[in-house]
């Protein structure tokens, strides 16, 4: 009888060891996302092609320090070839009112963040637009945690001030572009602050609770990994969603919405669709990519959106934009800035409403 206790205690234990380092792992893949393309790179290129970077750094919300760069067209060089679709796609003929905006944000992955928003940098400045890029992970990675822009976005209003700081004055025109990750965190700081004019999100990402499901996790495994995530970060998988930041966003914001991939389970384009039925009617695009479905001569999708209910789904229908490929999405963000600036234009920053 003992020897059946012994080996049931050790089998017991053996399935609680391998139970916590499943759960650890998880969770360490959720809340420490590397970008393995940059594996090993420091925060700043030494050399780049088509732009020219200007660095800059600041102490960030938590007290890390936090690295930044100024991303200008270089002068007197060649386009690059990803500068020359971009141009090519926009026929060579700049909208006007983009002299307008004093800078974009631009925000990717956690990791590596600077390297990771170049290449959409290097084609915004290729029309005049100054960029703005920094390490949401903090200098020399001294944030150990990603709380997917949930924290990170409290950066951006002392970026902003650094901003005003360096032009003399306190009317910037300031949009914001993010990505996956940055696409989280834009919504939740342009929420938070209102000298953050619009945000263009692409591939946004789906509530944590959400994807921890998708990820094919049982209930209890789930259930582990949440509370060693609030261990960790003190947020809960439910307070980690860009769908959060709506409810405190300005009507007067508006957001593209974009997603270019249906191959990742963090970014598909329900949630995309999802966050754009929170959206104001007269300030919310949705923008995708043209499959092998639509219609040769379409140029718009009914998507649509079934919300789960307490007693019985909902459907909502959401009209997208369809686009060629990949590389017309940020040519169809300038023309969606160039469109929207007149109206921002008039809201001066002093008559914003600021957050209570």
């Amino acid at each position: 009888m003992t020897r059946a206790l012994l080996v049931l205690l050790l089998a017991a234990l053996t399935a609680g060891v391998f139970l916590w380092v499943k759960v650890n792992r998880r969770t360490e893949q959720l809340l420490q996302p590397v970008n393995p393309v940059y594996r090993g790179y420091s925060d700043l290129p030494d050399k780049t092609q088509g732009v020219q970077l200007t660095p800059f750094s600041l102490t960030g919300k938590d007290g890390h320090r936090i690295q930044a760069c100024l991303v200008r067209a270089s002068a007197g060089e060649n386009t690059t070839p990803r500068q020359q679709v971009l141009l090519e796609r926009l026929h060579n003929h700049v909208p006007d009112r983009l002299q307008n905006i004093d800078f974009v944000l631009i925000c990717s992955d956690w990791d590596h963040g600077i390297r990771s928003s170049l290449p959409l940098a290097e084609q915004l400045a290729a029309v005049g637009i100054t960029c703005v890029l920094w390490e949401p992970r903090g200098s020399s990675s001294s944030r150990p945690y990603c709380t997917h822009g949930v924290r990170e976005s409290e950066d951006v209003p002392l970026i902003i001030n650094a901003l005003e700081e360096q032009a003399g004055r306190k009317d910037l025109m300031i949009l914001g572009v993010g990505q996956r990750f940055g696409s989280e965190l834009m919504l939740h700081a342009a929420a938070s602050d209102p000298r953050l004019r619009a945000v263009a999100a692409i591939d946004t990402r789906a509530p944590m609770s959400n994807r921890i499901k998708r990820s094919g996790t049982s209930l209890l495994l789930g259930e582990l990994i949440g509370w060693r995530m609030k261990a960790l970060t003190n947020l809960e998988p439910f307070d980690i969603a860009a769908v959060q930041s709506l409810f405190h966003l300005p009507r007067h914001v508006p957001v593209l919405l974009a997603y270019s991939r249906e191959d990742d389970p963090n970014s598909l384009p329900e949630d995309s669709i999802a966050l754009y039925t929170q959206l104001h009617p007269e300030q919310r695009s949705l923008i995708t990519l043209r499959t092998d479905r639509d219609a040769p001569d379409a140029t718009t999708r009914d998507v649509v959106y079934t919300q789960k209910g307490g007693t019985h789904d909902v459907q909502q229908h959401a009209e997208a934009v369809l686009l060629q490929d990949v590389d017309d999405i940020p040519v169809q963000i300038l023309l969606w800035m160039n469109d929207k600036l007149p109206a921002l234009q008039e809201l001066p920053v002093d008559a914003l409403p600021t957050k209570s």
